[in-house]
């Protein structure tokens, strides 16, 4: 079963985080793809939002509420 989870990142990533945020989230298990842009992070595959938002936490990018 292929999902989209998606997520708040800050809207203003540079293109190094954002490639900092995309290698810690591909390590999520069941990550297709993603997409970030616009203050969102969409991931497609069989995941947990709860492991998309602790990956993106751990790469330095928590959001407050999101």
């Amino acid at each position: 079963m292929r999902d989209e989870v998606t997520v708040a990142v800050p809207p203003d990533l540079c293109r190094r985080c954002v490639r900092l945020l995309s290698r810690h989230v591909s390590d999520v298990p069941g990550v297709v793809s993603l997409h970030v842009g616009g203050g969102l992070l969409a991931v497609s595959g069989d995941v947990d939002a709860a492991e998309v938002r602790a990956a993106r936490d751990r790469a330095g990018f928590p959001v407050p509420g999101g």
